[in-house]
């Protein structure tokens, strides 16, 4: 991964040349409390269903994807266009790398015990070989890394724990996304409500 398209990013290496790049949005792009509570706003009455073991199954928060649709567990998250509220985050993105075109919105209410299991993102119609960034607003959460393992290795795999805070960025370039698993688990010593965006670039870019 280019270095250079992310200087404000710090390395942060784990696991067997396994790596991250954490940071933090400009003090400009965070949202004051009713910006905030605005975007909290925007999550969907419904939660999202996928599919698992051929079965549909609820997501344990709530998603919507802008901008382009999202392909994952063999459902599509249609995409609403992009909203004014979100618009400045997706450009200051572009800023870095002009592919990112799509987000993907999870709310997690610890209230309800959101979560989101161990997985790895899909990359259906993402352009090859480019990253994926997140941007967290609201509560402080735990983002969990587990590099896979080989089939005939029994023991459990190793996990690196990286808090994640208002404000912060995460960038997993296209190689760690398939060589490991994240997951952001929910905790009853951490309350409050948290709000990911998660960019991509798509080769279909809709326009929002």
């Amino acid at each position: 991964m280019r270095s250079d398209l992310y200087p404000d990013l710090q390395q942060r290496s784990f696991g067997d040349g396994h790596a991250l790049w954490i940071g933090q949005l400009p003090a400009t792009l965070l949202p004051d409390a009713a910006a905030l509570e605005a975007m909290w706003a925007l999550h969907p009455p419904d939660y999202h269903t996928i599919l698992m073991y051929g079965r549909p199954v609820a997501t344990p928060r709530w998603q919507q994807a802008y901008g382009a649709d999202y392909r994952y567990t063999g459902r599509v998250n249609r995409a609403l266009p992009v909203p004014p509220l979100l618009a400045p985050l997706l450009a200051w993105s572009r800023g870095s790398d002009a592919r990112f075109n799509g987000l993907l919105l999870n709310w997690y209410d610890a209230a309800e015990g959101h979560f989101i299991g161990p997985h790895r993102d899909s990359t259906a119609q993402m352009i090859p070989g480019s990253p994926i960034l997140t941007l967290s607003f609201g509560a402080t959460r735990i983002f969990r890394m587990r590099p896979l393992r080989g089939p005939r290795d029994s023991a459990p795999a190793a996990r690196y724990d990286f808090p994640v805070a208002h404000g912060d960025v995460l960038l997993i370039p296209w190689e760690t996304n398939l060589r490991c698993t994240h997951e952001v688990p929910h905790h009853r010593s951490m309350g409050g409500r948290r709000i990911s965006v998660t960019l991509r670039g798509f080769m279909d870019e809709v326009p929002g």
